[in-house]
């Protein structure tokens, strides 16, 4: 009876250990997948498609996230391009936060020439 109490119990706490993974996804992370959403269904099923779909986070709240990573950098960075003035691995946090704002808004490179020549 013991052995089984022992195990209800490491079953309980794993559980509640996944459900804190799942309800921990960033708001960057959360960007990023409806960005790729919007882009992978732009190109499989066109524009109209894409443009249906409910996002999960709005662009002003992706926005407050590039301007997060920006602030680290300060006052260097007015009238410059950010980038320049990054370490690489926030160059392409930040980057790939930009190119899902594009797609986010039905626009940008990747997704318009997907969209046409799907």
């Amino acid at each position: 009876m013991k052995q089984l109490t022992l195990k209800a119990l490491f079953i309980s706490a794993v559980a509640a250990l996944s459900l804190n993974v799942q309800a921990s996804v960033s708001v960057y992370d959360q960007c990023i997948a409806d960005g790729d959403l919007v882009l992978k269904t732009g190109k499989e099923k066109g524009s109209t498609a894409a443009q249906a779909i409910d996002q999960k986070v709005s662009v002003r709240q992706c926005y407050a996230e590039l301007t997060k990573i920006e602030a680290k950098y300060g006052d260097k960075i007015k009238g410059r391009n950010p980038s320049y003035f990054m370490t690489p691995k926030d160059r392409v946090t930040w980057s790939k936060l930009f190119s899902a704002i594009d797609y986010k808004q039905y626009r940008g490179t990747r997704y318009l020439m997907g969209v046409y020549y799907r």
